[in-house]
Formats: structure tokens, C-alpha cells, sequence
């Protein structure tokens, strides 16, 4: 599951991407889903998805399946619907491939920031956080490194938009042949597999017209995939990081960092190239939510953990939305389907009622009539 978001106000409707799949909706809290992508036909790999929190009939998705490695599925830019998902347009950004994060404005549906990772296979300029204040009819490329560093994750607060962070990552290298140089899905060089020298967080003030990088103050060495979040409540004063090597905070809106919870292996046990995430409760700053192969739960803001889903065991969760209206609704993604809590996570529908699944392998056998696998 690469793409999450919810509808404000219409407390059954959420939306979910598929690496390989589209868009697919639900009206019922989860209790039934059924695909509303299914009339474009050029591209089907989801990265990233928005309903304006303003209008629930905007949506707009980014195309591009955000993980990095050999077995991407791309993408061809960002689509629109003005209906609710009945119908979408196509609005450019065709040579960005994969779009992993994108923000609307919490009152105008026009106002729309996307971070592009680009092509993994070759080097290019369609990289970096795009904005545009028309709808998606026009983009400004705003934060760009280079021709191989792509953006990946960007955050505000829902109460203070103007304050953004941004992650960058080196989401192309070279062997010596030339070639390019990633893994399996997940552990290529702009997944966190590796260290990166083009790992970068990034702030504005100006929500997202400029940029300036953030550096020192106790923040970590950055490398590899790396997610970001600010607090309500706070002034954008509180933020959030967290990366392969745990998770950091600041109460001084970037200016100096600490590590929490330090000791905690579950939220720094290596996976976060392949999933990595930190979100935070939209009333109460102290209330933080991690992913990793489960998902955990501060009440402290983040000084400790218990598990939340999944835990111990495990289900790997790539993505979560939680409503910035109501901080009890939420819908997550997991690699086994997407599940919707309207009460905090007491309770939650079933993920066997989506025809979701990533097929990975197919093998046939030498009898006759063969059998598939």
C-alpha cells in the first residue's frame, strides 16, 4: 500500500494507492472498496494521494510507486479529479516518474506542493518539490540539488502551513560501467539501504516558495530514506525526524535536535528503507505514531513506545493517515491491505475485503495441462 488519505467531513470515505493498481475508495469506513482509477490507462503505479482538505472532491495523485530499487513500477506525473474520483486529469510532470508526498493547502484546494523522486535509471532535472497555485494547470520547481537527488517526504502542520520540512535523497548513482547502481525493492540507493551523500532536510518558512537546509544543532547524519513531521499546537515549533538510525526531535522548530527513546531497537531496527514514518496526533503534540515492521504509539511525545498495530509481531505498515480534524479516525497501509479505525485503534476493519494484492513471482510447472503458481 504506497498511498493513503481520507476525506474531512464524510467520516466513511478514505482513498488508497497501489504500487501497481490505481486508486481504489471506500464510503463504508472500510467495510467495502472498489477501484476509481480504472479509465486512465497510461499509468497505474500510485505514489501519492491528497483529498484538499477544503473541498473532499479534490483529489489529486501522484504517480510512481515512492519505494527505490530495481523493481519500481513508475509513473507519469500527477492526475486531478474535481468529483469525487468519478473522473481525473492529467496535469504534466510526465518525466518526474515517482511522486511520493504531496501536501493541499488546509483552505485552498488550488495551492499544491509535490516532492518528485525522478528517474531512477538515468540522470535528470525532473527532481526535486514542485509547487503550483492554480490547481496543478502550472508548477514551480522550488527546492532542486541536482540532476540524481530526488525529494521524498514532505510535511506541515495543519495549523501552521506556511512551515514546511523536506527530505532529499540520492535517488540515482552510477557504477563504474555507467549503469545504475540499485538493489531489490527497498534497499536501493535512495531507500536507506545505503548511506547517501545527498540525504538533506530542508525547511521553509513561505510555504514552500524557498528553502533553506537545516544542519547541526544535534541532527544525525542523514542517509537513505528519511521522514519528517511537525506538531500542531506548537507554533511549528515541535518537529519530528526519523531514519534507519531511530528517531529525532526539536522544540525549537529545527534549530537544535535530540534523539528519543535511544534504546528502543523497534523504532530503529533497520527496515526504514523499505517503510519509514512518523506522524503525530493533530490535537495533541504528544501523542506520536512510528512505523516500522509494526506500527507504535507515544503518549509522551515520543520519550517512549508501545506497539499500536501489528505488534510484536510484525505486519509491516507503509503508510498512515490520520484525519486533522479528529485525531481518533485514521486509515493505514499495509502490505497485506488497508484498515480504518474511527476510534483511535480499538477498533478496526477487515483488510481481506481488497482485491489488492502486488504479485511478486509467477512460476509454471511441466505437467500437462500446466499448473501456475
Amino acid at each position: 500500500m504506497s498511498a493513503v488519505s481520507g476525506a474531512i467531513g464524510q467520516a466513511g470515505t478514505f482513498y488508497i494507492g497501489l504500487p501497481v493498481g490505481g486508486v481504489w475508495k471506500t464510503t463504508s469506513a472500510g467495510e467495502t472498496w472498489y477501484p476509481v482509477f480504472d479509465s486512465v490507462k497510461e499509468a497505474s503505479s500510485v505514489g501519492a494521494i491528497a483529498v484538499a482538505p477544503s473541498n473532499p472532491d479534490v483529489i489529486y495523485v501522484g504517480m510512481g510507486d515512492l519505494i527505490a530499487g530495481g523493481g519500481i513500477s513508475e509513473g507519469n506525473g500527477v492526475y486531478k479529479s474535481t468529483d469525487a474520483g468519478r473522473t481525473w486529469q492529467h496535469l504534466g510532470l510526465d518525466l518526474t516518474k515517482q511522486i511520493p508526498s504531496i501536501l493541499v493547502d488546509p483552505k485552498n484546494p488550488d495551492l499544491v506542493l509535490l516532492a518528485a523522486q525522478g528517474d531512477v535509471h538515468k540522470k535528470s532535472d525532473t527532481r526535486g518539490v514542485y509547487r503550483s497555485t492554480d490547481g496543478g494547470r502550472t508548477w514551480t520547481k522550488t527546492l532542486y540539488l541536482d540532476d540524481t537527488t530526488g525529494a521524498q517526504k514532505i510535511a506541515w502542520a495543519d495549523d501552521h502551513p506556511d512551515v514546511l520540512l523536506a527530505t532529499t535523497v540520492r535517488h540515482w548513482t552510477s557504477l563504474p560501467t555507467g549503469l545504475p547502481r540499485f538493489g531489490a525493492p527497498g534497499v536501493g540507493p535512495g531507500a536507506g539501504g545505503g548511506p547517501s551523500s545527498q540525504t538533506h532536510l530542508f525547511k521553509s518558512t513561505d510555504e514552500g516558495v524557498t528553502w533553506k537546509e537545516i544542519t547541526g544543532g544535534g541532527l544525525p547524519r542523514l542517509a537513505g530514506r528519511t521522514s519528517v513531521a511537525i506538531a500542531n499546537n506548537t507554533n511549528a515549533q515541535r518537529m519530528f525526524l526519523i531514519q534507519n538510525s531511530g528517531l529525532w526531535r526539536s522544540d525549537d522548530a529545527g534549530a537544535t535536535w535530540r534523539q528519543m527513546d535511544s534504546t528502543d531497537t523497534r523504532i530503529r531496527n533497520g527496515q526504514g528503507g523499505y517503510n519509514c514514518g512518523v506522524y503525530v496526533d493533530p490535537k495533541n503534540p504528544d501523542v506520536v505514531y512510528t512505523v516500522n515492521t509494526a506500527s507504535y504509539k507515544s503518549t509522551d511525545g515520543g520519550n517512549t513506545f508501545t506497539g499500536f498495530k501489528g505488534a510484536p509481531g510484525g505486519d509491516d505498515p507503509q503508510q498512515l493517515w490520520i484525519d486533522p480534524t479528529n485525531g481518533q479516525r485514521m486509515l493505514f497501509g499495509y502490505d497485506q491491505g488497508a484498515i480504518v479505525t474511527l476510534d483511535g485503534g480499538q477498533t478496526w476493519s477487515s483488510w481481506y475485503n481488497q482485491s489488492t494484492e502486488q504479485v511478486y513471482h509467477i512460476a509454471v510447472d511441466n505437467s500437462w495441462p500446466p499448473f501456475v503458481y
